[in-house]
């Protein structure tokens, strides 16, 4: 990848209209608990994933002119009109009855790329979670085909 990643803020933050998350490229999405200032720590299939990443997703491409920022993506994932966010209202119940995660807030960083490096960058990004813990990040589609083995 041909970037550099954001710091991680709050997801409500990065939503602002017109912020640096206004801009296209990938996000990653991490549960993170206030009281510890630490991210999560996430049980995978193999191993554990301290960076409490749950999400990794892209915006749309500038060159479609829709306005799919990473922005826009956030506030879709608000909202719960993103796939990824339908699976984390699933889970909310079963969070908050968690002594170490009831306490959480979401985060996210970016990494903004040119649009022909969208579509690699996320592949990448899943490529290498999925080679450390044999399964994509717990808000990601089952289906692993949106990359390719590296």
């Amino acid at each position: 990848m041909n970037g550099q990643w954001s710091e991680w803020v709050d997801i409500d933050r990065a939503c602002a209209t017109g912020g640096v998350f206004g801009d296209y490229g990938i996000y990653e999405i991490r549960l993170f608990i206030p009281k510890t200032d630490m991210p999560a720590t996430v049980f995978r299939f193999v191993g554990v994933d301290t960076s409490g990443l749950i999400y990794i997703g892209r915006s749309g491409f500038r060159s479609r002119g829709r306005g799919r920022t990473v922005a826009n993506r956030l506030r879709e994932w608000i909202t719960q009109q993103h796939s990824g966010a339908n699976t984390y209202s699933k889970a909310v119940s079963i969070l908050d009855r968690s002594p170490t995660l009831a306490d959480r807030k979401l985060q996210v960083r970016a990494m903004f790329v040119p649009d022909e490096q969208i579509a690699a960058a996320e592949a990448e990004a899943l490529a290498e979670y999925f080679a450390i813990h044999a399964e994509l990040p717990p808000c990601n589609s089952s289906n692993a085909g949106r990359f390719h083995e590296q």
